[in-house]
């Protein structure tokens, strides 16, 4: 505008210092403004290749989860069992593993007491890089019955969504965890409740859409591979169980 205005308003051959400073000016903002261009284009490729090479490593990390199950298939007897607790440990390594560094997983298996509150225990980690910890405290409903994991257990397996510090979540306080982010999904078939994975990261937003999705169908195939070992007449027995429990 400067450069436009300068003839205009500083005719005086004197001024003609500034018009030449203004003109100079305005070719530097044109060339700084390309290389803006530049740059933000240079940054949304730059994202878009991360965000794609960090949804193929989730998939990759569920394909392994699918390929043990396969496995396990075509096992039988105590080979099938002893496959199966494997699997709990791979689900662990892989949740863990498609989120990334500083991540860690937990699967827990989920049993009931003689007065049918639930208990999650058994707790089977899987840790990245940055971190150790692998606390082994259960989930016992008869101790803290209004927990809010007793409810996500409840719902379809679809519906949790990922949490971020500083949400408001209950029994967490951001300050003392090691982790800033975690999506947590209960492992059932239908109505029965089996299990829940949950996965942790040291970092806010370092849990995507991707990897939701990975975490959610290793769950899921957990779920199937526990069905398949019960057998549907077990099956339909929990789930008729469960179904007069709730009514």
């Amino acid at each position: 505008m400067v450069a436009v205005l300068g003839p205009l308003i500083w005719a005086n051959p004197g001024w003609s210092w500034i018009r030449i400073t203004a003109g100079v000016a305005a070719a530097a903002a044109i060339v700084a403004d390309k290389l803006a261009d530049k740059y933000d284009q240079l940054i949304a490729s730059l994202k878009f290749r991360l965000s794609e090479k960090s949804a193929e490593k989730a998939i990759d990390d569920l394909n392994v989860v699918l390929s043990e199950a396969i496995e396990l298939a075509f096992l039988s007897g105590d080979a099938r069992k002893q496959a199966a607790l494997a699997l709990r440990r791979t689900v662990a390594r892989q949740a863990a593993s498609a989120v990334g560094d500083g991540s860690r997983a937990t699967y827990y298996t989920m049993r009931r007491e003689t007065a049918g509150k639930r208990i999650l225990g058994s707790a089977v980690h899987g840790t990245e890089h940055g971190r150790y910890d692998k606390p082994d405290r259960p989930f016992v409903e008869r101790e803290d019955p209004e927990h809010t994991i007793w409810n996500l257990m409840d719902r379809a397996d679809e519906e949790p969504e990922i949490s971020n510090a500083p949400d408001e979540v209950y029994g967490v306080d951001w300050s003392r965890k090691k982790y800033k982010t975690f999506y947590t999904v209960p492992v059932k078939a239908k109505s029965v409740q089996l299990g829940l994975l949950s996965v942790n990261n040291k970092s806010v937003g370092a849990i995507g859409g991707p990897q939701r999705a990975a975490v959610l169908a290793m769950a899921r195939t957990m779920a199937l591979v526990i069905a398949m070992l019960k057998g549907p007449t077990a099956m339909k027995r929990q789930e008729a169980h469960h179904e007069n429990v709730a009514g």
